[in-house]
């Protein structure tokens, strides 16, 4: 059972270890995705934006040719009032002039606040452009210089976790169990401890049972946190 105690020690030291590479290994990733997906979501706006602009350009082209349109018939309108032979003639056309006249004032405008809207959505437009190149070029570098790191990490997690395997098979399967649930909950499987204070939860045990953990001839849980206990004089004989 000593062997065993002594196999679980290491065996924590080692996935305790690992665990600070795997923070790290899991973070960087995370934060490599999260660059991306600000990243696209400049992507959308600027593609959201482009279209905005592409409509509103349209709507500018159709204005002005519907201006042309009321121009040509102000002149008509204008020519036919020139033409009229009595008051009634003269009227229709001096209201038809009046409409017409109205009619391009109202697209004139539109015309005018339609250029002042393309010219805020260009601008804008450009400055989101630049948004953008910024944080591909920031991606391109982060995700680099994280794929160096990850693989440095991924050394370094390898080398503490080797022979873990042989280590294992000197454990127990109940008390691997045991110790993969704890750990799969509170980050450690075990805890060393000194003194009769639990270095997880810091509930003082009672006497006989640290007695037991002392002794090291059998693995014991904590009575609160139920982590597995090992004696430091037990372990590291």
């Amino acid at each position: 059972m000593r062997d065993e105690l002594v196999a679980l020690a290491k065996l924590a030291e080692m996935d305790l270890a690992a665990w600070e590479f795997d923070s790290e290994l899991k973070e960087l990733p995370e934060r490599i995705d999260g660059m991306r997906d600000d990243a696209q979501v400049l992507e959308n706006l600027l593609a959201g934006e482009r279209q905005q602009l592409e409509a509103a350009e349209a709507l500018l082209s159709e204005r002005r040719s519907e201006l042309e349109l009321r121009k040509s018939a102000l002149t008509k309108a204008r020519a036919k009032g020139a033409q009229s032979r009595n008051f009634k003639q003269v009227d229709a056309a001096e209201r038809e002039v009046e409409a017409t006249r109205r009619a391009i004032k109202e697209r004139e405008d539109e015309i005018a606040s339609l250029e002042l809207t393309i010219e805020g959505k260009t601008e804008s437009l450009a400055e989101r452009e630049r948004q953008l190149g910024e944080a591909k070029e920031m991606l391109a570098t982060e995700q680099a210089a994280a794929e160096v790191r990850l693989a440095e990490l991924r050394k370094q997690r390898d080398k503490v976790l080797a022979g873990r395997d042989e280590v294992k098979d000197r454990i127990s399967v109940r008390t691997m169990k045991r110790y993969e649930r704890q750990r799969s909950i509170k980050g450690k499987g075990v805890v060393v401890i000194e003194d009769g204070t639990c270095c997880n939860c810091r509930m003082s045990l009672p006497a006989q049972l640290y007695i037991e953990v002392q002794k090291g001839e059998e693995s014991i849980d904590c009575p609160q946190c139920r982590i597995l206990l090992l004696y430091r004089g037990v372990v590291e004989v």
